[in-house]
C-alpha cells in the first residue's frame, strides 16, 4: 500500500502545517511503515492537487494506494477529481479546513483527525455526482462528492470566502455572516430544472421553470460549515436530492433559518410550499433567461451556461476511520 498526503497550505488560514507533517511522520514510524511507502505533498496552486493525485495514480501501476486530502472541502474536491477512474485508489480526508462538510455525514467525524486511525481504517463505497457542461468557458466533466449549490447558497459561499480572508473570521462564523449579508440582498436565481429518464414518452420531466431562492444538488447533507440543509441525503443511497427553496420574504427566511441550520425544517407545517425536494439520478439545470450563472461545487465557485448532473453509484472508495 502506498500513501499520499496532499496538504493545502492555506487551509484553516495556514495554521499548523508543520505540526501536521510531524504527526504524519510520527504515525508511520509508530506503525512500523517505512518512509518510502508514503509521501507528503504541499500543493502549490489551484488544481495542483488534481495534477499530483493523478500522477500518483499513474505511478502505482495497479498497486493499492490512498490519497488523503488535508484541507477543506475544496481540497477534497481536487483529490476526488484527480483520482477518479483509478479503482485501486481510495481517498481520505484530514480535516484542517474551515468547512469540512463532507465528513460531517459520518457519526464518528472526530476520528478523521487521528492519523493512525486514518492509516489503519477501512474503506466504504460512496456515490458521486458527475457534472457536465460549459464551465468556466470550457467543455467540462467534473465530479462532486458532497453538494452543488446554486443561487443564494452559492452567493453565500462566495462572500464567506472573502470574509475568511479577514482576521478573526473563519469557518462557520464566516458563513453565518455571509448568510445575513446575502439576506439583505436576497439574490436568488431563475432556473429551468429538467429530470431525465422519468417521462415514458419523452424521457424528460420539467420539474421547475421559475425564480427561486436557491437550488442544491445534494449527495450529502451538510453545507456551509455544518448547516444540515439536506437531512434526507445519504452518500451511498444511489440518488441525489434536488432541494429547491422558492422565493420567500425576508421575515419568513429569518424565522426558518434556525431550523434549516439544524436540519429540522422539514418538520415545519406547510414547509412543502417553500421547500421542494425531488430525489433524482439525472437532471439538467440551466438558466431560463439564457444567462451564465455561478455554481458552487464542494465549496469551489465556478461559472456555467448550464450543467447536466448524473448520480454515479458506488463510484469511489473513501477511507472512513471509526467504522
Amino acid at each position: 500500500m502506498k500513501y499520499l498526503f496532499i496538504i493545502n497550505p492555506v487551509a484553516g488560514q495556514g495554521k499548523g502545517i508543520e505540526q501536521l507533517k510531524n504527526r504524519i511522520h510520527d504515525a508511520f514510524r509508530d506503525l512500523g511503515i517505512a518512509e518510502d511507502n508514503y509521501e507528503i505533498h504541499v500543493s502549490a496552486a489551484h488544481e495542483d492537487a488534481i495534477r499530483r493525485a493523478r500522477e500518483f495514480g499513474e505511478s502505482l501501476n495497479g498497486e493499492k494506494g490512498r490519497v488523503y486530502a488535508c484541507g477543506g472541502d475544496g481540497t477534497v474536491s481536487e483529490v476526488v477529481n484527480g483520482i477518479f477512474g483509478f479503482e485501486n485508489i481510495a481517498f481520505g480526508v484530514i480535516p484542517i479546513g474551515t468547512g469540512n462538510d463532507l465528513i460531517r455525514n459520518f457519526p464518528a467525524s472526530h476520528n478523521f483527525k487521528d492519523i493512525k486511525e486514518q492509516i489503519q481504517a477501512s474503506t466504504q463505497k460512496i456515490d458521486l455526482i458527475r457534472y457536465r457542461g460549459m464551465v468556466d468557458g470550457e467543455d467540462t466533466t467534473g465530479y462532486c462528492a458532497n453538494m452543488i449549490n446554486i443561487g443564494f447558497d452559492c452567493n453565500v459561499v462566495e462572500l464567506a470566502g472573502r470574509l475568511k480572508q479577514k482576521p478573526l473570521i473563519a469557518g462557520s462564523f464566516a458563513y453565518l455572516l455571509a448568510v445575513f449579508g446575502m439576506f439583505i440582498k436576497k439574490k436568488g436565481i431563475a432556473l429551468k430544472i429538467t429530470e431525465l429518464g422519468k417521462d415514458k414518452l419523452t424521457g424528460v420531466n420539467v420539474l421547475k421553470d421559475d425564480e427561486m431562492l436557491l437550488c442544491a444538488v445534494c449527495n450529502g447533507s451538510y453545507c456551509g460549515g455544518g448547516i444540515k440543509s439536506s437531512p434526507m441525503s445519504r452518500l451511498d443511497d444511489g440518488k441525489f436530492e434536488l432541494n429547491i427553496i422558492n422565493d420567500v420574504s425576508r421575515m419568513k427566511f429569518m424565522r426558518l433559518f434556525p431550523k434549516f441550520q439544524k436540519g429540522e425544517h422539514l418538520e415545519i407545517p406547510g414547509i412543502e410550499k417553500i421547500v421542494e425536494i425531488r430525489s433524482c439520478k439525472d437532471a439538467v439545470l440551466e438558466s431560463n433567461r439564457n444567462w451564465d450563472f455561478f455554481i458552487c461545487v464542494d465549496g469551489e465557485i465556478k461559472k456555467t451556461t448550464g450543467i447536466r448532473v448524473t448520480l454515479l453509484e458506488n463510484a469511489m472508495d473513501m477511507v472512513i476511520p471509526g467504522i
